[in-house]
């Protein structure tokens, strides 16, 4: 049996197509699942439409009228508790230390504070709170309840 017989030249000539047709498959198979989960990250309108009540809505904040109807204080470290002099509180967006009688603004669902200026540039851009994440909604009623709570 040579390079010359029909038969082997025959099994070489079905192998080399099979081999090859096996490797075009695989190689168009890879492409379909990359194409698949390329387009399961991509978010269309219609897909963002149904997926609002998961996610965050995209660079949509808050006005600035329901801003600033939410409960602020002024930062000020009980005298009398020795501890708390030495005590300094950082803001979460900023990650800066608050310094004392700095306007404190709470968000009411979640009882999270924050320096005014720095959760206020935060709202302007997002609904939620920077910490927990959670919807950030003003008090419907008096916020001196909510300040009660804190102190």
């Amino acid at each position: 049996m040579g390079f010359n017989d029909p038969s082997l030249n025959t099994i070489i000539l079905w192998f080399a197509s099979v081999t090859s047709l096996v490797t075009i498959s695989v190689i168009f198979a890879l492409l379909i699942i990359c194409l698949l989960k390329r387009r399961r990250f991509d978010v269309s309108p219609e897909t963002e439409n149904e997926n609002q009540g998961r996610r965050e809505p995209r660079c949509q904040g808050l006005s600035a009228s329901v801003i600033a109807a939410f409960p602020t204080f002024s930062y000020k470290p009980d005298n009398n508790d020795p501890e708390s002099n030495n005590q300094e509180i950082e803001c979460p967006v900023c990650l800066g230390l608050i310094p004392k009688n700095v306007v404190i603004k709470v968000l009411p669902n979640c009882m999270h504070m924050f320096d005014e200026e720095c959760i206020g540039k935060w709202l302007e851009s997002h609904a939620t709170c920077p910490v927990c994440r959670r919807l950030a909604e003003p008090m419907t009623s008096n916020g001196d309840k909510v300040l009660e709570r804190i102190v």
